[in-house]
């Protein structure tokens, strides 16, 4: 799980840095992806995530 939530954010960011969009766009798509690592983060601890998603 760890290395799924890792790879997704650093693709995000090398996709941030290299398209050279608005701040404002920059900003909601941190904060969209970094709702969604909470969201899974929060599905996991809780029980909630699928097993078929674990090691």
């Amino acid at each position: 799980m760890e290395i799924i939530v890792s790879v997704l954010i650093c693709v995000s960011l090398i996709w941030l840095i290299g398209r050279r969009v608005p701040w404002n766009a920059k900003l909601m798509t941190l904060v969209v992806t970094l709702a969604v690592v909470v969201l899974i983060v929060w599905l996991d601890r809780s029980g909630n995530w699928p097993d078929a998603f674990r090691r």
